[in-house]
């Protein structure tokens, strides 16, 4: 464990401001699918809010007899972030974690379908029946001229990965919450969480010192409150390096939002996520893998004992050198 002090790189404050760049999406890039049959097709939701990502896709799985409208409502019974209010075939409202499209408040929902992002058409509604590789879009829109859906980013499954998958746990108290760090360095699995117990209230900035202290594995540097570095195992986020650290919170995978920073405060049964990213769009965190504890000690005598080697894998040798 190391947990070095360091100063506040004014680049990484240059990062953080970042443009968004414009990403394409395809369905393989889909994360959270519901349903069941042999066809696929995707929901894009765009709430057309103005915020930092306003649009948002699922995957359905169905038999090709499903309609707009049957996909809806199980994504709406898959995800507890979603909401949909149908009255009558017509779509009323959506909500989504903190966006929320609600009729005539002021505007209204518009139904689109394509075989892409790029390439979708205004259709009759919610009736509209799906077809395998098809896209069925929703635009929050006040007609003027009618908005059809952005590029997504992924939904995430909110419950792929919860407390109760948490291994390697740290702290004690009553409370407890889960840190995940994302190094996005696309080598596969670059996510992993660790638990934190406490009492009362917490922030980010605790969580990750007791992980660095009770983890020989996972280093930290901060300074002045701001996170500059990550390392874990052979993972390293190094601040400029080419990226800087992001910092999220949420109650499940499917809710993160960026937040304040490592001073933010942390409840029970929340999520603490840092992600290592470019801002071109900032990254959330990625479904992660539960961190594992360390078996390897230093190898010591003690009473004449030797035991080797450290770590062991499959053989550990216990000798002692005592005379009877």
């Amino acid at each position: 464990m190391k947990n070095t002090v360091h100063t506040l790189s004014a680049l990484a404050l240059l990062a953080a401001t970042a443009p968004v760049q414009a990403q394409t999406f395809h369905i393989a890039d889909v994360q959270f699918w519901v349903g069941a049959g042999p066809d696929s097709s995707v929901l894009v939701v765009d709430f057309q809010d103005g915020s930092f990502n306003p649009s948002f896709a699922w995957g359905y799985l169905h038999d090709g007899t499903a309609t707009g409208e049957d996909m809806l409502n199980a994504i709406a019974a898959a995800d507890v972030n979603v909401t949909v209010d149908i009255d009558g075939g017509f779509l009323n409202s959506i909500t989504y974690n903190d966006q929320a499209g609600i009729g005539s408040s002021p505007d209204w929902w518009g139904t689109w379908s394509g075989t892409g992002i790029a390439d979708l058409e205004m259709n009759m509604g919610i009736s509209e029946v799906l077809s395998n590789g098809s896209w069925f879009g929703c635009s929050y829109t006040d007609f003027n001229p009618p908005l059809e859906p952005t590029t997504p980013i992924a939904a995430f499954d909110p419950f792929r990965f919860t407390a109760d998958d948490v291994t390697f746990w740290v702290g004690s108290g009553a409370n407890e919450a889960v840190l995940v760090v994302d190094f996005q360095d696309g080598t596969g699995t670059s996510s992993y969480a660790w638990g934190y117990r406490f009492d009362g209230a917490t922030t980010g900035e605790a969580m990750l010192n007791a992980v660095a202290d009770a983890d020989p594995n996972f280093a930290i540097v901060v300074g002045g409150g701001f996170l500059s570095d990550i390392t874990y195992n052979s993972y390293a986020g190094i601040g400029g390096s080419p990226d800087h650290w992001s910092t999220w919170s949420g109650t499940n995978l499917g809710n993160w939002y960026m937040n304040m920073g490592i001073g933010t405060a942390v409840a029970d049964g929340d999520l603490f996520g840092c992600s290592y990213t470019d801002f071109a769009p900032a990254l959330r965190p990625y479904y992660p893998a539960a961190a594992t504890g360390s078996t390897s000690i230093a190898e010591q005598r003690a009473n004449d004992l030797l035991v080797y080697p450290q770590p062991a894998t499959d053989v550990l040798t216990i000798r002692t050198e005592a005379v009877s």
